[in-house]
């Protein structure tokens, strides 16, 4: 395997896993607001941030299989 590969792999599995544990942060957000609880702002932030992180890094992966099959 290239470098490229292994290096696609990993940022594929970061983004998985970033998502859902931002999906998660935003259930427990949820359940917590409706609980009249106040809500940790380090949870917050993972439910703002994580999903369009995660797309992101979703995008860099796409890029690089790209680059990757045209220099095949």
């Amino acid at each position: 395997m290239s470098t490229l590969s292994v290096a696609l792999s990993v940022v594929s599995r970061l983004a998985i896993g970033v998502a859902a544990v931002s999906t998660l942060a935003l259930a427990a957000t949820l359940v917590l607001y409706f609980q009249e609880i106040s809500i940790p702002p380090f949870l917050m932030v993972l439910g703002v941030w994580g999903l369009p992180a995660a797309f992101l890094l979703g995008i860099a992966v796409v890029i690089g299989n790209i680059i990757r099959r045209r220099s095949n």
